[in-house]
């Protein structure tokens, strides 16, 4: 059998890893003298230990561990470039202490912690810079450096996700036939469960005996009771009648606190002009909000809510269920209040001095505080509030709760649009069902993209009919957190507390309505926040904004055609980070209205990059609406940089586009350069001001892709996993070619990848991995008397989500070696035959 393993683009790996000491390849790149070359973008893998010694249980070979203190880069950085670090360690080591640090010029900025802490810094200016990465103490570890450009962050997941959720709980999606035919008790016998509980159109919760424990405390280990819980789930997937099965996972709220005084995020969107065009405010329109509940200064009775909320909040109906937290989350007992469902959506706070639990009434107070001179403004101040109370204690929830929630709002004709500031990595195919009735019965659904500043798709926000919501800081930059790619359909205000991005000297952080607890008081205050539970309200109040402005016209449907069409947004960057762009109150209400507000003129593309391969663009530009005329009042940029083609000057009408070119005798090869063309402009009796960024960036480095050496193995395709064959492989023209003679016919799994650390294990969290055909899917390969050529994998530093593997990977901990196999390399002894 032969093959390529193909390598992902701009990848790298450490010069000194443990398993090139063992072969004495090791290039240092321990000092500035020594620094290893790497792109300006890109990912690389590698190893440090402040020990030496041998890897406990090395299944009869030594394997052996060497001193490594300090790795160091030298690339060429963007002003702002992020830095990322990801650290992972075998068990039985001592927590490293590790420094991540960047240099430029004199200018610099570090980050330290201890054990697996992931680190972060910016590039502080823009030239030359040096990245050392640095550990004291501890034992040995593998780590993955991410370098990217300011406002981009590769910092994605380099492990297989482990999502929470109950042992011995499912989620099951029955077939019409079933359901129609069996009660709980029914359903639990068919599917040998202890028990089952409705959640609504076909969706149960069932629960079985808890078996997992008994494998747990014979292993004492909790992932194996996790790990039988998903052996159980993948038996119900088979059941007849059972259309899905899934972890019941736990949500969390996405939001990280913090304090601030000031509501950049309004003007931001246009909120002020759109309250004028829209000044029924939201009037009528229902936004359900489902988080943590509500503060209320008497948590154990429905009402007194918190001041700048209470008269937007629905009217108590005792028959009315808004608590969809279940026993085990709920909190509720402190107030006598019975265990689970019930009508009071209150949240009960937690009395911690650092409280999470009052984050549903920041996302709230975003949607609809009151506008009424004291406190915060929220986006839609007019709309009737429905706190739905699906997160409880520490502000986590359950599947089957948030699915109950969501298939009674879908039935519940006064409400118009549901916000979800949650998420969990579990893609469930119920809560999707859910979702889609919600949106079938005429609710928007809008949700929070997720915190992991990765492209791993967040549920509900990647479903396809949720309106996924990524955030901006106040400069319109994706923040640091924010998650991007499939999750996000469009992005809004989350803030970002590391930036000033408007300068206004205060971090960019939202500010709303939250609530104190820490003495058993409860006191209602304001916090300042980011996150994309931030950035989700946002959207649901314009919406909610829209729907209060035109009714009949706007839907669910509609709300995503303008979308698409890029009539609600502001173009602001790239669609894998910003998605369609960031929401425009003004011109959603314009959208709604038909078209009836303040002129505006957008650009596109609403920033212009050159490169080496680039010297001329063309930049158009959009009036909205359409058909104003538009006179230029004044321009501004670098001419020494670029030109302009026509000529705009003060007194001319904007014409439809412009040619921009750089000036090429000014600029010089392997620098960066930068300007920002400034258009004062009036129409219709209004005037505005259009900024578009320039950058010429005329450096090149060839994408010498490299994942380090790769064993690839032959696995036996039964639970033990044994490696039957085995080769070493090295990158040549950013790929690896294997092969392997006169293989014993059968069925195998084919894997490969990097032992940095040299313990053994390849496919490690933090190692370079490949499996065949899809990375955390590996299927059978057969081999019979023919020869099996062409096969082809992919290797990177980086881990499928479970959307693409259907299910976590609990407990897997890479695949072992036979040994390290290279014949250039000596044997590793045996320890009991010291061969």
């Amino acid at each position: 059998m032969s093959g390529t393993i193909t390598i992902e683009s701009g990848t790298r790996v450490d010069s000194d890893t443990a398993d090139d000491s063992r072969l004495n390849e090791a290039v240092s790149n321990d000092s500035s003298s020594t620094a290893q070359l790497i792109p300006s973008t890109g990912i690389l893998g590698g190893y440090l230990s402040a020990t030496s010694g041998i890897y406990p249980d090395s299944d009869g070979f030594i394997f052996e561990y060497v001193i490594d203190g300090q790795d160091t880069f030298r690339t060429d950085l963007a002003a702002g470039s992020t830095i990322a670090l990801q650290v992972f360690k075998d068990a039985g080591f001592a927590e490293p202490t590790i420094t991540l640090s960047v240099e430029q010029g004199g200018a610099s900025d570090s980050d330290s912690g201890a054990g697996d802490t992931p680190l972060m810094v910016s590039a502080p200016a823009e030239g030359p810079a040096e990245i050392s990465v640095r550990t004291a103490g501890g034992g040995p570890f593998r780590y993955v450096l991410s370098v990217s450009t300011a406002g981009v962050t590769n910092f994605q997941s380099s492990h297989y996700s482990q999502p929470e959720f109950v042992p011995d709980e499912a989620v099951v999606l029955m077939s019409a036939a079933k359901q129609s035919r069996l009660g709980p008790q029914g359903i639990a016998g068919a599917l040998s469960a202890s028990s089952a509980k409705s959640l609504g159109q076909g969706a149960w919760l069932v629960r079985r005996d808890p078996v997992g424990l008994v494998a747990a405390l014979s292993t004492g280990s909790t992932s194996s009771l996790r790990g039988e819980t998903l052996r159980w789930i993948a038996e119900l997937k088979a059941e007849p009648g059972v259309q899905v099965a899934e972890p019941n996972y736990i949500y969390r709220a996405q939001a990280d606190r913090d304090l601030s005084s000031l509501q950049w995020n309004l003007p931001l969107i246009s909120l002020p002009l759109a309250w004028q065009a829209a000044p029924g405010q939201g009037n009528s329109i229902g936004v359900a909000v489902m988080d943590t509940g509500l503060f209320t200064s008497t948590p154990q009775t429905y009402g007194n809510w918190h001041l700048d909320l209470d008269a937007n909040v629905i009217p108590f109906n005792s028959g009315r269920i808004l608590d969809y937290v279940s026993a085990d989350l709920d909190i509720d007992p402190q107030f006598s209040d019975p265990l689970g469902y019930d009508n009071n959506p209150a949240d009960p706070g937690d009395g911690k001095p650092q409280s999470s639990n009052f984050h549903g009434t920041h996302v709230a107070g975003i949607v609809a505080a009151l506008r009424d001179s004291a406190g915060v403004d929220g986006v839609a101040p007019e709309a009737t509030l429905w706190p739905v109370r699906v997160l409880g204690r520490d502000g986590a929830g359950t599947l089957d709760d948030l699915v109950a929630a969501v298939n009674w709002a879908a039935d519940n004709p006064d409400i118009d649009v549901i916000n979800l500031s949650l998420g969990g990595v579990g893609p469930s195919t119920v809560l999707e069902a859910a979702v889609n009735r919600a949106d079938d019965n005429g609710k928007l659904v809008v949700a929070a993209a997720g915190n992991q500043g990765t492209d791993e798709l967040t549920y509900p926000a990647a479903f396809e009919r949720v309106i996924g919501v990524g955030a901006v800081d106040g400069g319109k930059l994706r923040a640091s957190y924010s998650n991007f790619g499939g999750s996000v359909d469009l992005v809004a205000p989350g803030g970002d507390a590391t930036r000033d991005a408007n300068l206004d000297g205060n971090a960019d952080l939202i500010i709303s309505t939250w609530g104190v607890d820490d003495g058993g008081d409860f006191i209602r205050s304001y916090a300042g926040l980011q996150g994309t539970s931030m950035a989700a309200p946002h959207v649901a109040g314009v919406y909610a904004l829209m729907k209060g402005a035109n009714p009949e016209v706007v839907t669910p449907g509609q709300f995503r055609a303008w979308l698409a069409g890029g009539v609600l947004t502001e173009n602001v960057g790239n669609s894998t980070e910003y998605g369609a762009g960031l929401i425009n109150a003004l011109k959603s209400v314009d959208a709604a209205l038909d078209g009836a507000v303040s002129t505006i003129v957008l650009s596109s593309p609403s920033a212009i990059e050159f490169d080496r391969a680039r010297f001329n663009r063309e930049l158009d530009f959009t009036v909205y609406p359409e058909g104003e005329s538009v006179v230029v009042n004044g321009i501004a940029f670098d001419s020494d940089l670029i030109s302009i083609d026509p000529e705009l000057s003060a007194g001319s009408p904007l014409p439809d586009s412009v040619a921009v070119a750089v000036v090429e005798e000014n600029v010089v090869d392997g620098q960066t350069y930068s300007t920002t063309i400034e258009i004062d402009y009036s129409a219709g009796g209004d005037s505005g001001n259009l900024e578009i960024p320039v950058s010429i960036d005329l450096r090149a480095l060839a994408d010498e892709r490299d994942a380090g050496r790769h064993y690839v193995l032959l696995v036996s395709p039964d639970e033990s996993r044994e490696t039957i064959e085995q080769r070493v492989v090295t990158a040549r023209d950013g790929s690896y070619s294997f092969s392997f003679d006169d293989i014993e016919p059968g069925e195998y799994f084919l894997v490969a990848g990097t032992d940095m650390d040299n313990n053994g294990f390849i496919c490690e969290s933090g190692e370079a991995c490949a499996e065949y055909p899809v990375n955390g899917l590996p299927e059978k390969i057969v081999i019979g008397e023919g020869r099996v050529s062409g096969v082809s994998l992919s290797t990177s530093f980086r881990r499928p989500t479970i959307a693409s593997m259907g299910l976590p990977r609990i407990g897997f901990e890479g695949y072992r070696l036979k040994n390290h196999g290279n014949a250039s390399a000596e044997p590793m002894r045996n320890l009991e035959t010291n061969r």
